[in-house]
């Protein structure tokens, strides 16, 4: 199909369309998204994403909420930002209700990267999902109050957006877990195990299996990789509340609702700042 493609549009073409047959990557990515940017408080711990264990964001990348929530599918995404002064990347961590489709509410230093005068209160912007550079192992987060009975985990610092996340108590019959509007994938009737393998696959068809998963109510697993070059069918994991190099988890506490960050601004209750 290229091949006759490009005899009616000339080279050009069949070198762009055979690049993007063997990048799916540029396939995923690659639409640019137009539309406006405002700021508000920024909240990591409390957004709607419920990263209450991070403390910190990886190194440089900013935060943001977004307008295009789709029941949490983005959060933990990472998006390239351009702006009328700058260009940034920024993780999505928080849903913005009152925005409109397109539109980024950006943690205030992500704003003034952008353009200089936060007063401005409204930009406009490009931006373009793209991988999120960080270079440690993704982490698998249990929720509050699991048990073998009760399944709920949170992906956190993975490269790429998770498209499926499967789990199994025998390394052979997999059992696929949906993301609910909080950004855990839950399963109500629990897995009948304390220990699972979980597999989780990227935008990209990227797979990382992570094996010996415990189920315990709070705890941080990391895995051996993350998606991209360094992804593996099979990788064990390694137990503990610490986070990754690249952003930084708390402790956990024993209240399931996340609670805001002190100063922050909840965007899930409020308004976008314009």
């Amino acid at each position: 199909m290229y091949l006759t493609q490009s005899l009616a549009f000339g080279l050009p073409f069949f070198t762009q369309a055979l690049s993007l047959a063997i990048s799916p990557r540029h396939v995923l990515y690659g639409r640019s998204n137009s539309g406006q940017a405002t700021h508000y408080g920024g909240n990591l711990q409390g957004g709607a994403c419920g990263f209450s264990q991070m403390t910190t964001l990886p190194a440089n990348v900013f935060g943001t909420a977004t307008a295009n929530w789709d029941t949490a599918t983005h959060c933990g995404q990472c998006v390239s930002v351009t702006g009328p002064q700058g260009k940034i990347t920024a993780m999505i961590v928080d849903q913005c209700p009152g925005c409109e489709t397109n539109q980024l509410d950006l943690f205030p230093d992500a704003f003034t990267a952008l353009d200089s005068d936060p007063s401005a209160g409204v930009i406009q912007i490009t931006w373009d999902y793209v991988d999120c550079p960080i270079s440690s192992p993704l982490q698998l987060v249990n929720k509050e109050g699991v048990s073998a009975y009760w399944f709920s985990m949170q992906v956190v610092d993975a490269t790429e957006q998770v498209t499926d996340f499967q789990v199994s108590t025998d390394g052979s019959t997999w059992t696929t877990v949906d993301r609910l509007n909080d950004n855990f994938f839950t399963l109500d009737s629990g897995t009948g195990s304390t220990s699972v393998t979980v597999k989780l696959t990227s935008a990209s068809g990227s797979v990382v299996t992570v094996d010996n998963v415990g189920i315990s109510p709070g705890t941080a697993v990391t895995a051996s990789s993350n998606f991209g070059a360094g992804s593996s069918s099979s990788k064990a994991a390694s137990s503990g509340a610490s986070g990754s190099p690249n952003s930084q988890l708390a402790p956990s506490t024993s209240n399931n609702k996340p609670a805001a960050s002190p100063g922050s601004d909840d965007e899930s209750d409020d308004e976008c700042i314009a």
